[in-house]
């Protein structure tokens, strides 16, 4: 196939293309690994093009971590209490991450974070209000259930890691596993689904004890599903 055939077999470059591509290549080669050049390389475009859509690495990021976060199950559920929407909303963004730890790496990336994170933040944030949590205690609930996430995901994440690290190398020499100590079938057991959903009503009690003496019948409203949230 000739050069001008191939350009134009290529599909045409769009910020879209380029944000699945990134999120592939990401997924595939690891966050440090990176770059414009390999981002262009695997669109087999030179990293100029990709700048023509994208002013820097970060503004990619940026772009490939509010897309992913836009798959989270967090869009409000008419008539659904604030405990509820804590369980399904934490739960599956902790699955997502495990899942595809590499994208939510981009999370602690300087700048590219946080305006990854923006529009699933200000979505979360009006959505409790518009339950009717007060301010005070949601920013108490943000600053558990936020570091209960971040703490909790990456550690599971790490301790899967390890995990198949041991099990390669005892099947690359053709042994059996040695008795792990102690402390170490502790941690293996911490980090579970199972685990991190009881960390979740921890939370939950938690954002009652500091609500009290409210009694938190804090819902989302019947006809939030009818347009965009309300802002406050």
């Amino acid at each position: 196939m000739s050069q001008s055939a191939s350009e134009e077999a290529r599909p045409a470059l769009s910020r879209e293309s380029i944000v699945c591509a990134a999120t592939v290549l990401i997924e595939r080669e690891g966050l440090r690994s990176f770059t414009m050049r390999s981002l262009g390389k695997e669109l087999g475009v030179s990293a100029m093009a990709v700048y023509s859509h994208f002013s820097s690495r970060g503004e990619v990021l940026a772009a490939v971590l509010e897309r992913f976060m836009a798959t989270m199950d967090t869009d409000p559920v008419p008539g659904e209490r604030w405990d509820d929407t804590l369980r399904r909303t934490m739960t599956s963004i902790y699955r997502e991450g495990v899942a595809h730890p590499e994208i939510s790496s981009i999370e602690v990336e300087p700048g590219s974070g946080d305006e990854g994170l923006a529009s699933h933040t200000d979505k979360i944030i009006r959505l409790h209000l518009n339950q009717g949590m007060p301010e005070d205690v949601l920013s108490w609930a943000w600053a558990m259930v936020d570091a209960y996430l971040t703490g909790f995901t990456g550690n599971a994440v790490a301790v899967r890691k390890e995990k198949a690290r041991r099990e390669r190398g005892n099947a690359s020499e053709n042994t059996e596993a040695p008795e792990a100590p102690f402390w170490r079938s502790i941690v293996d057991r911490a980090y579970t689904d199972e685990a991190f959903a009881h960390g979740v009503e921890i939370i939950i009690e938690g954002v009652r004890g500091l609500a009290a003496p409210d009694p938190c019948e804090w819902y989302t409203p019947e006809d939030a599903g009818e347009g965009p949230l309300l802002a406050h």
